[in-house]
């Protein structure tokens, strides 16, 4: 993938210049070779067995544009131990949650399962709870079910969401996460600049809506639903004895609300 790609950039009608990937944080070329890709390995059907070919050649070309430009992106402060960005929603797709429940599957005992089946259904009560409420923000301040001493436990399966880069500085991760609105409010008045780094976001985003068409072309649903709450639905049906029988349907409870932003 061409590094100037990611910088491609128009002009508006009052001749001021925008990057036109901001609307949507999605990049065309991007979007456009990820989707060929997911495409020629569904084809017209898609198993259990294709998706997750489908969802590793995806992680691994997305991991790849990230690496090959991070070095002319602005240093940016993510690390080992640094979680302030764990504590919202994630969006995923269906493959994504078949890799990380096939690896809890592989590394977990059946007591750690029955453990995390508890955890995961409390935590997903309360997020569930503040999208009853209204509060739908992605800042739900919650911290991810699978952050420990503020360390990813699931790190090589983690969500396309959880890739990348994310941030210049971590007082501003801190700031967002401890004072959202404020925060936000700063941003958008220009009293205080935004750290968020875009493109590894693009990258990501792009990848992910890839398999969510390609799915849809085939017949499946091709939804993005909320991390925890439908990890929550499949690690009971795990805990049951029902991976076998698990379907994209019974992630319906955790479907993302339309106007909802992550």
């Amino acid at each position: 993938m061409k590094k100037q790609a990611i910088i491609k950039q128009s002009r508006t009608e009052n001749g001021r210049e925008d990057f036109l990937w901001l609307d949507y944080l999605i990049e065309p070329s991007i979007l456009k070779t990820f989707l060929e890709r997911c495409k020629n390995i569904l084809s017209d059907e898609a198993n259990e067995e294709l998706l997750q070919k489908m969802n590793e050649e995806i992680f691994s070309a997305a991991d790849q544009v990230w690496e090959d430009i991070k070095s002319d992106i602005p240093g940016f402060d993510c690390r080992k131990g640094c979680s302030w960005c764990c504590h919202q929603s994630v969006s995923v797709t269906w493959p994504e949650l078949l890799d990380v429940l096939r690896y809890l599957h592989q590394t977990l005992s059946r007591d750690d399962l029955v453990e995390l089946r508890k955890k995961s259904k409390d935590k997903a009560d309360q997020i569930l709870e503040k999208f009853d409420d209204g509060s739908n923000g992605s800042f739900h301040k919650i911290s991810c079910l699978f952050l420990k001493n503020n360390i990813c436990t699931i790190h090589e399966s983690r969500p396309l969401q959880c890739r990348g880069g994310f941030s210049e500085e971590e007082t501003y991760c801190k700031s967002l996460l401890e004072d959202t609105k404020n925060t936000q409010n700063a941003v958008e008045t220009g009293n205080l600049r935004g750290k968020f780094l875009i493109a590894p976001k693009l990258i990501f985003n792009s990848a992910q809506v890839a398999m969510t068409y390609a799915m849809k072309d085939i017949g499946l649903e091709g939804a993005t639903y909320e991390f925890t709450v439908a990890i929550s639905i499949l690690i009971k049906k795990l805990c049951d004895g029902e991976a076998d029988s698990i379907i994209e349907n019974d992630l319906k409870p955790a479907l993302l609300p339309q106007n909802f932003n992550v």
